[in-house]
């Protein structure tokens, strides 16, 4: 008969009856863990399921009554059988442990620990491997792939947190772009086309790099030294490594150059992912390998 069992956030089974002994025997199933096999109407404790087995009360033994000795002979002496001498008890042999079995991290079925493979804190099946190890390369932490309690910041919190931080830096462009913007407009006098657009462009390109640093700083001094930047600081997020540790400047920096890619350059897909991510990952975190989580 084939049981299922639930630690109360996943179901696992179906699991044989030996399998299902072998769990209760190991602890995995407790007195308040649910349970359900077939014929049961709903889920229940394990201690409702197996009832305590009945008491047998001991039969009494009649007594056994003596024969009656004729009345015309002469009563003899009862005798009594000597005591046997008791011979020293063999000592036993301690029986062999079985290995108790274990279970995978991932899938929770039971295997001989032989048959499992640790890394880090996890043990995983041969049929788990390659889902750990795809996990591992994507920066998940052994032994807890999704770091408990751990709340990441959604896709439109970023957005929001996004809009923010581009107000203010569109404050401070603007500042630093009108006054290169007034020279542009000494160039409408000037004769020669080619003069006029040359100067155009050298100007656009000193508004572009200038933007470009000033979003970088920015965006790196904040995580670094804030782990957020103010649009973050808003809403409560805060930017760190899959290992929960602060950013570097190295990191931060990589991390500006990888959001504009996530940006125009992937019709902004890299920024929808984290919408799509049980982590809430943008293409920049997963370049980076970086979360941003809620405080």
């Amino acid at each position: 008969m084939d049981w299922y069992y639930s630690d109360g956030q996943q179901q696992f089974g179906p699991v044989t009856q030996g399998e299902f002994d072998t769990l209760v025997a190991s602890g995995r199933i407790g007195a308040n863990t649910l349970v359900w096999r077939a014929g049961m109407a709903n889920w229940a404790a394990f201690a409702t399921v197996q009832p305590p087995a009945p008491v047998v009360a001991p039969q009494p033994i009649a007594p056994i009554a003596a024969a009656p000795f004729p009345a015309a002979w002469p009563q003899q002496p009862q005798w009594q059988q000597p005591a046997q001498p008791q011979w020293p008890q063999q000592p036993q042999q301690a029986q062999p442990q079985q290995p108790q079995a274990r279970f995978c991290t991932n899938c929770g079925r039971p295997f001989a620990p032989g048959d499992l493979l640790q890394i880090g804190n996890a043990t995983v099946c041969a049929s788990c491997k390659d889902v750990m190890m795809q996990r591992l390369r994507e920066g998940a932490v052994p032994g807890g792939l999704l770091h408990q309690g751990r709340q990441y910041g959604g896709f439109w919190l970023r957005f929001v947190a996004v809009f923010i931080d581009g107000i203010i830096l569109g404050v401070v462009g603007a500042i630093i772009d009108i006054p290169l913007q007034l020279v542009l407009v000494g160039t409408s006098s000037m004769a020669d086309p080619t003069l006029v657009f040359g100067r155009m462009m050298g100007v656009f390109s000193i508004m572009i790099v200038l933007n470009m640093a000033i979003g970088m700083v920015y965006e790196s001094w904040f995580l670094v030294n804030k782990a957020a930047t103010p649009g973050k600081m808003v809403l409560s997020l805060e930017v760190v490594r899959a290992d929960g540790g602060r950013i570097t400047w190295g990191l931060a920096i990589g991390r500006y150059f990888a959001k504009i890619l996530s940006s125009w350059p992937t019709l902004w897909i890299g920024y929808i992912m984290a919408g799509l991510d049980d982590e809430k990952r943008a293409l920049h975190d997963r370049i980076c390998n970086t979360r941003v989580i809620r405080k």
